[in-house]
C-alpha cells in the first residue's frame, strides 16, 4: 500500500472525518493527499500521525518506503530456511551475479556482502569473500565519520573475516569514541559485538572476547533486548567454560538450546550447537576463519 492509502485506512478505522485531520488547511487539501494527488510533506505527515495517535512504525509497516529492499529480505530469509529450493535459489544467485557486475551503492554492497557471508559456505554459485573485497570494505568503513543502517549490517558481517586488529579498530571507532553513530537504528549495531565475540572465542583471543562482552552489556543497558541479552549470556557461558572448565557453563548452554527449540527457533538452536562443537573441538587446534558461522539476524 502507498502511504496515502494507509492514512485513509487508519482515518476511517478511527472514525475521523477529513476535516478533523489537518484543521489548518482546507478539507480539499487533505482529500487530495488521501487520493495521492498532492505531495505529502514530512511536517504534514507528522501532524496526521499525531492526530491519529499512530506510531510511525505502524504506518511504514503497511507502506514501506524501501519496497525493493523488503523483497530482497523476504527472498534472502526464504533461501536461508529453504536451501534446497532450486528455483528460488536461482533467483537469489541471479541477483548476486547482477550485483557483482556493477558499481554498487551502499545498500547493494550490504546485500551483496550478506549473500556472500552466508551462502558461499553452502552454494558453489556464490563466490567466497576475496581478500581484496574485504580490504575495500574495511577501507570504506574505517574511513567514515558516521555510520548508518547499511554500514552496521556490513560491519556486522565483516566481523567474521577481519583480522582482530582491524575488527578492533572499527569497534573502537563505533563504540568507544565520541565520533559515534548518529542513530542506533537497528539490531546490526548490537550484533557487531556478538559476531566479534564469537570470532575472538574461535581464535582463542579470550581477553578481547571478554572486553567485547563488557562493551555489549554496557551498550544494551537502555534497550535491554531479551533475545540479544540471552545470546550474549550464551557467549559469556561459552567463554567461561573454555577459561574455567566448569561443566555448569555447558549445562547452561544446553538449557538455552533446549529453550530455543521449545519456542520454535530451530535455526538459532542448530547454529549455537554448531558453534559449541566447533569451539570445543578446536580448543587444541586452529580453526579456519571461513568455517566460522555468522550470527544470523532475522529482523533487520
Amino acid at each position: 500500500m502507498e502511504i496515502h492509502e494507509v492514512l485513509k485506512l487508519f482515518r476511517k478505522q478511527m472514525d475521523f472525518t477529513q476535516k478533523e485531520i489537518l484543521t489548518n488547511f482546507d478539507p480539499s487539501v487533505y482529500s487530495r493527499i488521501e487520493n495521492g494527488k498532492q505531495e505529502l510533506k514530512i511536517t504534514d505527515l507528522k501532524k496526521i500521525i499525531n492526530v491519529l495517535s499512530l506510531l510511525p512504525e505502524e504506518v511504514f509497516a503497511m507502506a514501506p518506503l524501501d519496497i525493493e529492499q523488503q523483497e530482497f529480505k523476504t527472498l534472502y530469509l526464504y533461501c536461508v530456511q529453504n536451501l534446497q529450493d532450486e528455483i528460488v535459489k536461482q533467483e537469489l544467485v541471479n541477483y548476486f551475479k547482477e550485483l557483482s557486475n556493477k558499481n554498487k551503492n551502499l545498500r547493494e554492497l550490504s546485500n551483496y556482502f550478506a549473500i556472500q557471508c552466508y551462502f558461499s559456505q553452502l552454494w558453489d554459485e556464490i563466490d567466497e569473500v576475496k581478500l581484496e573485497e574485504l580490504e575495500n570494505i574495511y577501507s570504506l568503513m574505517s574511513g567514515k565519520k558516521d555510520y548508518q543502517h547499511y554500514d552496521y549490517i556490513i560491519i556486522r558481517n565483516a566481523m567474521k573475516f577481519l583480522k582482530k586488529e582491524k575488527a578492533d579498530v572499527l569497534i573502537q571507532k563505533i563504540f568507544l569514541t565520541e565520533v559515534q553513530q548518529t542513530i542506533k537504528v537497528n539490531d546490526s549495531f548490537y550484533y557487531i559485538l556478538l559476531n566479534a565475540i564469537t570470532s575472538r572465542i574461535y581464535e582463542k583471543e579470550y581477553y578481547l572476547a571478554r572486553k567485547y562482552i563488557y562493551l555489549a552489556k554496557k551498550n544494551d543497558k537502555v534497550r535491554k533486548d531479551f533475545h540479544y541479552q540471552t545470546h550474549l549470556k550464551y557467549l559469556e557461558n561459552l567463554l567461561d567454560y573454555v577459561n574455567i572448565g566448569d561443566y555448569q557453563y555447558i549445562q547452561r548452554i544446553q538449557e538455552y538450546i533446549h529453550l530455543l527449540k521449545d519456542i520454535g527457533d530451530i535455526d538459532l538452536a542448530d547454529q549455537i550447537s554448531t558453534d559449541v562443537k566447533l569451539v570445543l573441538a578446536g580448543m587444541d587446534e586452529h580453526i579456519d576463519k571461513k568455517d566460522f558461522p555468522v550470527v544470523f539476524v532475522k529482523h533487520n
